[in-house]
C-alpha cells in the first residue's frame, strides 16, 4: 500500500476524505505531490505569470542592444524565452503545463523549440560561433512562433496552406503516429 501523501495526511487532519484508490506510478506521485505542493491563490498565479512573462519579454528586447556581443545576445534571448514559456505554468500549474506541451499535435512544434534552444545556449558557449548562433536564433524564433501557432485552432494549417499553396495538405508528425 502506498504511503499518503501529505495532502492526504492534511485532508485526514480536517475531517475530509482521500481518495482511496491512489496510484503506485511513482511518476504519478510526483506529479501529484507536485500538483499538491504547487498551491497558489488566483492572484498569487496571476502576478507569477505577470512577473515572469515580464521579464521574459524585458530579456529578449533588451537582447538587442546586445547584438554585437553574440555571446549576451544570445543568452539574454534564450533565457528570455524560458522565462515566457515558464510563465505559463503558473496559469494552469506546472503538471497541466506540460501535459499540454507534449500533447500529440504540439509534441514537434515543443520538442523542436526546446532543441532550439538548447543548440542556442551550446553554439554560444560550446562552440562559440557567432554566424552559428545567429542561425540558430533565428530558428529559435521560427520554433517560438510554431510552437504558439499550436495554441490557436488550424492557425499553423491555414500558416501552412498560405506558405505553401502548391504543396497541398503538408501533413503533420501526429498524422504518421
Amino acid at each position: 500500500m502506498p504511503q499518503p501523501t501529505v495532502a492526504d495526511r492534511m485532508k485526514l487532519m480536517i475531517g475530509m476524505e482521500t481518495s482511496a484508490a491512489t496510484t503506485s506510478d511513482p511518476i504519478s506521485d510526483f506529479f501529484s505531490d507536485l500538483d499538491d505542493f504547487v498551491t497558489l491563490s488566483k492572484e498569487q498565479r496571476l502576478y507569477g505569470f505577470l512577473y515572469c512573462v515580464g521579464l521574459g519579454i524585458t530579456l529578449s528586447i533588451l537582447s538587442s542592444l546586445f547584438i554585437f556581443n553574440y555571446e549576451a545576445f544570445a543568452f539574454f534571448y534564450t533565457f528570455g524565452n524560458v522565462l515566457s514559456l515558464g510563465s505559463t505554468a503558473f496559469l494552469v500549474g506546472p503538471v497541466q503545463q506540460l501535459k499540454n506541451m507534449f500533447t500529440l499535435h504540439r509534441l514537434a512544434a515543443t520538442l523542436m523549440y526546446l532543441l532550439l534552444m538548447a543548440l542556442t545556449l551550446y553554439a554560444v558557449f560550446g562552440v562559440g560561433n557567432p554566424v552559428l548562433c545567429l542561425i540558430c536564433v533565428m530558428m529559435q524564433s521560427v520554433a517560438l512562433s510554431w510552437y504558439c501557432l499550436s495554441y490557436i485552432p488550424y492557425a499553423r494549417k491555414i500558416i501552412k496552406r498560405c506558405l505553401f499553396p502548391c504543396c497541398g495538405d503538408v501533413p503533420e508528425v501526429s498524422d504518421f503516429l
